[in-house]
């Protein structure tokens, strides 16, 4: 495979797992369905080929009105465990803080802009990073190790995305969103080595993270894989 066909398949990727973690609406669904079907027919290692092949299962069964179902229950839902959306709650313990900061200057670097009036989310929510690097991968498709998509990775993006596809994981409405979190996982390990980028030491979860992830009453969800040894490398 060559740089370009690499980077259109990344920028798959990205597209899909920004359209994912946001709200999703009625123009997203036909591009979530045909990016699964797409990818599915190349995963990147064995535990993506069989969360694939449960991704499109559930969505013959449920359709995507279940999809959407899961959604509002794993990320709106105030009945059911909250998982943070921004890099700056992971790192700082609340939302708009210097991560937010961060990507609004790398953004700035770049010649694309945020639609406050269709994406009213902060520049350091997960979906917005996403959707930033996809972008910036579109503009040139020949460049592996674009300086924009590098910084996005390394200052921002891993910081907290490990600790992000645990609690997605880990959910206990997480059905279709657990095979999610396994392909992401194995997509981060790719990009990582892609862009001769480290994992970083695992920080410190902080009080009030702990408080919003206490153990929830009649949980019997069982995970169907090691999550652990999930890996591409």
């Amino acid at each position: 495979m060559n740089n370009i066909e690499l980077n259109k398949a990344r920028a798959v990727y990205y597209g899909l797992f920004s359209s994912l973690f946001s709200y999703i609406n009625s123009e997203d669904e036909f591009s979530i369905k045909n990016s699964i079907e797409l990818l599915s027919q190349a995963p990147i290692d064995d535990n993506c080929k069989i969360a694939f092949e449960e991704l499109n299962i559930f969505l013959q069964e449920k359709a995507m009105s279940g999809l959407v179902e899961e959604n509002n229950q794993i990320f709106f839902s105030p009945s059911t465990t909250f998982i943070p959306v921004t890099a700056s709650f992971y790192n700082e313990d609340r939302d708009d803080g210097q991560k937010r900061v961060e990507m609004t200057n790398i953004v700035l670097k770049s010649t694309f802009r945020k639609d406050s009036m269709s994406f009213r989310e902060a520049e350091d929510h997960v979906c917005f990073i996403f959707s930033f690097i996809k972008n910036i991968l579109e503009q040139d498709y020949s460049k592996i190790n674009n300086d924009l998509v590098v910084e996005t990775f390394s200052v921002v993006l891993n910081s907290f995305i490990d600790s992000f596809i645990q609690d997605v994981y880990n959910h206990e409405e997480s059905d279709f969103y657990k095979n999610i979190a396994v392909i992401l996982k194995v997509f981060i390990e790719l990009e990582r080595a892609l862009l001769n980028i480290e994992r970083p030491t695992e920080h410190k979860v902080r009080k009030q993270h702990d408080i919003f992830h206490k153990k929830k009453k009649g949980f019997t969800k069982k995970a169907k894989r090691n999550f652990d040894e999930v890996t591409s490398l």
